[in-house]
């Protein structure tokens, strides 16, 4: 069963990762895995640079990065930006990426409105 929360993009992860995939540092947990069942606690089994790891969910996709995504389009879309408390615009690949991901800053602002103070 899979556990609350969602994944943060891999770009965020690999600076966690030495190159060769062996060890880790910054006190992350390298746990491999193939579903949350195999990670302890409230961990969850993410996509990472060298395969699937154990790692602490973000529970509001709000908080999640803006991600371009695998493909090559160019849609303008609007991501929730928790440091500055804003919707702002980038640049969607159309497909991969997260849920903090909106046709329009009415239903960015409308899902992510909650953080701001």
């Amino acid at each position: 069963m899979a556990k609350p929360g969602y994944c943060y993009h891999i770009s965020q992860v690999e600076d966690l990762l030495d190159k060769d995939c062996g060890s880790c540092h910054m006190g992350a947990s390298c746990l491999h895995c193939t579903s949350d069942a195999d990670c302890h606690g409230v961990t969850k089994c993410c996509p990472s640079k060298c395969g699937h790891t154990c790692q602490e969910p973000v529970l509001d996709f709000c908080y999640l990065p803006s991600v371009c995504g695998n493909c090559k389009a160019l849609f303008r879309r609007f991501f929730f930006n928790a440091s500055s408390q804003r919707c702002e615009e980038f640049i969607y690949g159309g497909c991969g990426g997260n849920m903090n991901n909106f046709e329009t800053m009415g239903e960015c602002f409308q899902a992510c409105s909650h953080i701001t103070n």
